[in-house]
């Protein structure tokens, strides 16, 4: 039996998206102004508040996987097929559309130079759709996994993801490079591996599967969500003004539980709302195309705006880097899933056929 969608899962994700936005929105600002040390450490420090934005959007992949097949696993063919159609394929697609423009932007389009570079970006994730390689190894860790999960008590599987997770990234972000090529290799591509993502896996498939007990939770704890969150997001700022680790990721170890806490308050946000937005819907919606097709939109935005025969302050930069990184690839979405084989170009758009009322639960999950 098809079970309804989780409406608050709208919102988190319509939030995960626009942070991945804005963050690329200061980035690509900050590359072309001269900014003073003050402000740029500023940036800086904002810009790590928005990290968790997204291992969150890798989350609700399970937790809604684990929702939808609580005490079964989906039959494989028909999951498999859709996913690789919606998912993979546009990130093939893009990945080719990306080596194309970066080539053509810089050394010029060679059979080998593409060959070379393609194969960085789908197979190494050296670029900013890695993380469909993390929600890959998601699924097929679902079915590995879920007979193995289900014998052992969450709080154990997810306290041992969670040491897992923080050694891991904590060894590769602090221990540093490798003289041995093959090492060396390893921590070039530390990210890809489950390993450094087994947290989030974990704790989605408990909070997808027991929903009910993962809502009380939140419930009931829900007076100490905001303190956790700014506890646990300032310990990251506080290491990186420190100069103990410097580097601004979502791959950082002191991030893993921060982001967990920032899933529940989106989520305590979401249940709050007595009708979710339709901007949110259709933000949601296209999020997957939006993130593919967003940097593209910026860089261009950035050489047109160079162009212009006048200055741009910078605010006014950010904030048209924003709003023309989400508008565009919403519109471009849109408009390739009204053409036949369009939505194997940037995603599908999951836009419910109902008005969604985050109390009252109307569309059914395929």
């Amino acid at each position: 039996m098809k079970r309804a969608y989780i409406n608050e899962i709208f919102f988190i994700r319509f939030i995960a998206c626009l942070c991945v936005v804005l963050i690329h929105s200061f980035t690509l600002s900050q590359q072309n102004y001269e900014l003073s040390a003050f402000t740029s450490v500023m940036f800086y420090q904002f810009k790590m508040t928005l990290m968790f934005a997204t291992p969150v959007f890798v989350m609700i992949s399970e937790f809604l996987l684990s929702y939808s097949y609580p005490d079964r696993l989906p039959k494989p063919k028909a999951f498999w097929k859709k996913r690789v159609l919606y998912i993979f394929v546009p990130y093939l697609v893009m990945s080719v559309l990306y080596t194309l423009y970066g080539l053509w932007a810089g050394e010029g389009i060679t059979w080998s130079a593409f060959v070379d570079v393609f194969f960085d970006k789908t197979v190494l994730g050296l670029w900013h759709g890695y993380f469909v390689l993390i929600i890959f190894q998601f699924y097929a860790l679902h079915f590995l996994l879920k007979k193995y999960f289900d014998r052992y008590p969450p709080l154990v599987m997810i306290g041992l993801s969670l040491i897992i997770n923080v050694l891991y990234l904590g060894f590769f972000n602090l221990k540093g490079s490798s003289g041995f090529p093959a090492i060396a290799f390893v921590w070039d591509h530390y990210k890809l591996p489950f390993l450094g993502w087994i947290f989030y896996f974990t704790v989605a498939y408990y909070a997808g599967k027991h929903i009910n007990v993962f809502l009380d939770m939140v419930k009931k704890y829900k007076y100490y969500v905001i303190p956790a969150v700014i506890i646990t997001g300032l310990i990251p700022l506080y290491i990186r003004a420190s100069g103990f680790y410097t580097i601004v990721s979502s791959k950082r170890f002191d991030v893993v539980v921060y982001t967990f806490f920032v899933f529940c308050l989106l989520y305590l946000i979401a249940m709050r709302l007595k009708k979710t937005p339709q901007f949110v819907l259709w933000v949601s919606s296209c999020s997957y195309g939006i993130y593919l097709l967003h940097p593209l939109v910026q860089y261009n935005m950035v050489r047109w705006f160079d162009s212009l025969p006048f200055n741009m302050t910078l605010e006014l930069h950010i904030a048209l880097l924003f709003i023309l990184g989400v508008g565009l690839p919403m519109i471009a979405v849109y408009l390739l899933n009204l053409i036949p084989y369009g939505a194997l170009v940037a995603g599908k758009i999951n836009m419910p056929r109902t008005p969604v009322k985050v109390d009252q639960p109307k569309t059914k999950v395929s």
